[in-house]
């Protein structure tokens, strides 16, 4: 069985690669990983030469824009599982080349039974032809009703598995931090920072990638490898060389933020929503 991932995170693809590697064990199956990719034009590039692969782990927001680009500009006759952070897509995602929906992080039980619901249309139509599977009838095998639990759990639960507030060590004692006080995150030498609108600075035992995980992706985004920044504290942008953007925070910070040309797409689509 050959997949692939398409995550713009180094990090979050190797650990969905050991959590569908557990699954499939189930399945006494042994996988083969193609290299994961990070972007839609290494993505596109990769279609091209028409690969053999069995299934598609997607992650919607990649470093150079929206992974729906991918499946505008190619024609991929393979079956896709969406794993994202954002909900909104939800919709969109089942309209194209989609089996499943995961919402990060990721419960290894959602993904065992997105996985299973691939084996079982793969079984039951013959073929991994994405024009086969994703005909009605699907729908009659739990798309409709998987659909239908996400959609309720969307609109009962604003920040699934999300935290709310943040527990961190002053010099009078601990205190519990909500995340609409937090400006930003920075780490620095290997030590993740908490900035507050009032500008106060607090240690976390977080790295960023763990933040992300915990962090709702409508409010907080990862401009680059040391900075998430809450959307409220976006203050302006500026245009930089070669297509990046700079940043100014509020709080004002020691140093400058920049955004990346590869990311500066999303992150300016996430600012104007």
């Amino acid at each position: 069985m050959n997949i692939l991932i398409i995550e713009d995170e180094s990090r979050a693809a190797k650990r969905l690669e050991h959590q569908i590697r557990r699954v499939l064990q189930e399945f006494s199956v042994t996988p083969f990983f193609y290299e994961p990719l990070d972007s839609v034009s290494s993505s596109i590039t990769f279609f091209e030469t028409t690969p053999n692969v069995d299934l598609i782990f997607l992650d919607i927001h990649l470093a150079d824009g929206i992974s729906f680009e991918i499946l505008e500009k190619v024609h991929v006759e393979v079956p896709v599982i969406f794993t994202t952070a954002f909900d909104e897509y939800a919709i969109k995602s089942f309209k194209v080349h989609s089996i499943d929906y995961l919402l990060k992080p990721i419960d290894e039980k959602h993904l065992e039974t997105a996985i299973r619901k691939f084996f079982s249309l793969t079984s039951v139509f013959g073929s991994r032809s994405s024009e086969e599977l994703y005909l009605p009838t699907k729908i009659e095998n739990g798309m409709a009703e998987r659909l239908s639990d996400l959609l309720t759990t969307l609109s009962t639960s604003g920040n699934i598995g999300y935290k709310s507030r943040f527990l961190v060590q002053t010099a009078q004692g601990m205190m519990s931090i909500p995340t609409i006080d937090i400006a930003y995150f920075y780490s620095e030498h290997k030590v993740s920072w908490l900035f507050s609108v009032e500008g106060k600075k607090y240690a976390v035992d977080y790295t960023l990638e763990q933040l992300q995980t915990f962090l709702e992706p409508r409010d907080f985004f990862r401009v680059n490898r040391q900075c998430i920044v809450h959307i409220q504290s976006v203050k302006r942008i500026n245009t930089g060389f070669n297509g990046k953007l700079i940043v100014t925070l509020l709080p004002s910070t020691s140093e400058e933020i920049i955004v990346g040309r590869e990311k500066a797409s999303s992150f300016k689509e996430w600012l104007d929503r």
